[in-house]
């Protein structure tokens, strides 16, 4: 009886600890930089933030909106074919491993002149 115990007991513990690891695995998270390349083929935007590349996944889902310089309040509808390199994107979404799967992304004119 002491062992169907312990084991339906382990089994429980397994069972939350996976339940746990699986929420906190879709950690939100933002990412920005300059665009330095987007790969329709794989979906992938990969941006240079400093000395670092980072990539960002996008998807039909994906809201591009295109802002401004500016004026950050300012935020008009944009598409993929907006996004070149160059320009400077802001992206919100969930980390996926290294790689930021993107909700949302906001594309602007370089920040450098």
């Amino acid at each position: 009886m002491r062992v169907i115990h312990r084991i339906t007991t382990l089994s429980l513990g397994v069972a939350l600890g996976l339940a746990v690891s699986g929420s906190a695995a879709e950690k939100s998270g933002r990412l920005s930089g300059t665009v330095l390349g987007v790969d329709k083929n794989t979906s992938e935007i990969t941006l240079q933030q400093g000395t670092t590349h980072r990539t960002v996944i996008f998807s039909g889902a994906t809201k591009f909106t295109a802002g401004s310089t500016t004026n950050t309040q300012t935020n008009n509808p944009a598409t993929v074919d907006d996004v070149k390199a160059g320009t400077y994107l802001t992206c919100e979404g969930t980390w996926s491993d290294v790689k930021l799967a993107a909700s949302a992304c906001t594309v602007r004119p370089s920040k450098r002149p």
